[in-house]
C-alpha cells in the first residue's frame, strides 16, 4: 500500500471566532503538508577524510518519486562503482576503512532476494523489483573515472518504484565500491545520511516541520 512520510506540526488553538477564519487556519495546515512532502532533503557527505573522494549524494522528494542528485570527485581506478544505501549508519569508532563494514547490508525491507541467481535480470527489466537501496541496479553504476575521465561525476536521477523514501534513507549510509586506493585492490567509500533542509510555514501560530530534520521544532 502507498507509504507517506509522517510530519510533525507545532500545537494550535482555534479560537471560537467567525468560520472564515478557522477555514484560514485548515488551509495554511493543509498547505504546509504540501510543502513538506514536496521538499523533504537527506544528504550524504564524502568528504575526502582519507584523501580518496569527496561530494554528496543527495536524495530529494519529488512529485514524481525521489530524486537523487550525485556530485563526486576524485573517483579513480579502472573498475566502475556499484552503489547502494546500506542499513546501518556507520560506527566510527572504527578506523577507516573498516568503518564501512559496520553499514550492514543493502537496504532491502520488501526482501529482493538479491541472492536469486535471476536477480540482475528482474532487477533491469522492472527496477521496482531491485532492493530499495540498490543504486547501481536501478539508475547504473558510477563511471570508473567519473563523468569526465578525470574523476569527477555528477547526475540526477528520478526513482519513481516508491521502494525507496527520503526517510528510508535518514539514519542509513550510502557505500560506493571499488574505489581505487593506488595500490593493486580496491575497497568502499561510505558516509552516513543525515536529514537535510526543512520547509517552514509560518501563519501565525502555526508551523510545519519534518520529523526527520530535527528532534524537536525550532524556535
Amino acid at each position: 500500500s502507498p507509504r507517506r512520510d509522517d510530519v510533525i506540526m507545532n500545537e494550535f488553538r482555534i479560537p471560537r471566532i467567525q468560520s472564515k477564519k478557522m477555514l484560514t487556519i485548515v488551509v495554511v495546515v493543509l498547505l504546509c503538508n504540501v510543502i513538506i512532502a514536496s521538499s523533504q532533503v537527506a544528504v550524504a557527505t564524502f568528504n575526502n577524510a582519507n584523501g580518496v573522494i569527496g561530494g554528496t549524494v543527495t536524495f530529494t522528494t519529488v512529485t514524481s518519486g525521489l530524486q537523487v542528485n550525485v556530485l563526486l570527485s576524485g573517483l579513480s581506478g579502472n573498475l566502475s562503482h556499484p552503489w547502494h544505501v546500506h542499513v546501518y549508519q556507520l560506527n566510527s569508532s572504527f578506523g577507516y576503512p573498516l568503518v564501512c563494514d559496520t553499514a550492514g547490508l543493502h537496504f532491502d525491507p520488501f526482501y529482493a532476494n538479491i541472492s536469486s541467481t535471476d536477480y540482475t535480470s528482474r532487477c533491469l527489466a522492472n527496477k521496482s523489483l531491485c532492493e530499495a537501496g540498490d543504486l547501481a541496479g536501478k539508475f547504473g553504476v558510477i563511471p570508473a573515472n567519473g563523468t569526465d575521465g578525470n574523476g569527477d561525476f555528477s547526475a540526477s536521477y528520478v526513482d519513481t518504484t516508491g521502494t525507496l523514501l527520503v526517510s528510508d534513507c535518514v539514519g542509513r549510509s550510502v557505500v560506493i565500491h571499488n574505489i581505487f586506493t593506488g595500490s593493486p585492490g580496491s575497497h568502499r567509500e561510505c558516509a552516513n545520511v543525515y536529514a537535510g533542509a526543512h520547509s517552514v510555514v509560518d501563519e501565525g501560530e502555526t508551523k510545519c516541520y519534518h520529523l526527520n530534520d530535527m528532534t524537536s521544532p525550532p524556535q
